[in-house]
């Protein structure tokens, strides 16, 4: 599962490269930013990265004008992310490229009942009705 997990990001991060100038972590922030914006420590939740690396990725966001870092009066620490209208259409285009490649390199090569059937076990496996080790006890 990993093999083949590794070889559908490095085919996604190939192409979000090459036709957005976006690297998977900017990708993974910019998609999971709403359209009606989100607090910084929101954003965090949705993005497998931590804190100070979803700061950055979102400064560099800015850099590039698709979104918005807006200071919260409230918490001297806090920003509400929003996307700029460039960023919107980004956003948009680039997961249309990420399905794009998830459908070329992965789903594609499944039939219907295939895919249903990953999808039932994966969900069975995502499951927390899991037997507990002794060392979770």
């Amino acid at each position: 599962m990993m093999e083949i997990h590794n070889a559908v990001l490095r085919d996604i991060e190939s192409e979000l490269a090459k036709r957005h100038r976006l690297s998977l972590s900017e990708f993974d922030t910019l998609v999971n930013i709403p359209l009606e914006g989100t607090r910084l420590r929101e954003l965090k939740n949705h993005v497998v990265l931590t804190q100070s690396a979803v700061s950055r990725v979102c400064d560099r966001l800015a850099q590039r004008g698709l979104v918005t870092r807006l200071p919260l009066a409230e918490d001297a620490r806090g920003a509400v992310i929003q996307l700029t209208d460039a960023g919107r259409k980004l956003q948009c285009s680039a997961a249309r490229t990420n399905a794009e490649v998830v459908e070329r390199v992965f789903a594609g090569r499944l039939s219907r009942a295939q895919l249903e059937s990953l999808r039932d076990i994966l969900l069975r496996l995502g499951t927390d009705d899991r037997p507990r080790s002794s060392d979770e006890d």
